[in-house]
């Protein structure tokens, strides 16, 4: 599907760029790395739980997995080619506009939403991928 991107960040400190590692102290995430980013959001789905269930015209979505494990479906609205990921601590996916997506919790998984675009309510388009 080409309006979905997933991919793991690599696990060290040793590179430029978005990456993650663990340490002593706990672990470190650099999500993002000179990306533009004008929306930031953190959430949560709980097991048996979903979001998204919708899609959005103008604005691209970046989500990073902090913890936890989802089953991320896909509908691509242009062609309404259909995909599904299992996704996990440590990926990152990218969603293009005009690609309807939903999420749900395998595992209590928490989170991190961003976007180079402002949130705006009247842009999100709710469909039915459950």
């Amino acid at each position: 599907m080409d309006k979905v991107t997933v991919e793991r960040l690599p696990n060290t400190k040793e590179i430029p760029g978005a990456k993650r590692w663990e340490e002593e102290r706990g672990e470190f995430v650099q999500v993002a790395h000179q990306e533009a980013m004008r929306h930031l959001a953190a959430f949560e789905i709980r097991k048996g739980f979903s979001r998204g269930n919708h899609y959005h015209e103008r604005k691209e979505e970046i989500f990073y997995i902090f913890q936890g494990k989802i089953k991320a479906s896909f509908l691509d609205m242009d062609t309404l080619e259909k995909g599904e990921k299992i996704l996990e601590k440590g990926d990152k996916i990218r969603v293009k506009p005009r690609c309807g997506h939903l999420f749900y919790g395998l595992e209590d998984t928490f989170v991190i939403e961003y976007s180079p675009q402002v949130y705006e309510k009247e842009d999100s388009y709710k469909i039915d991928l459950s």
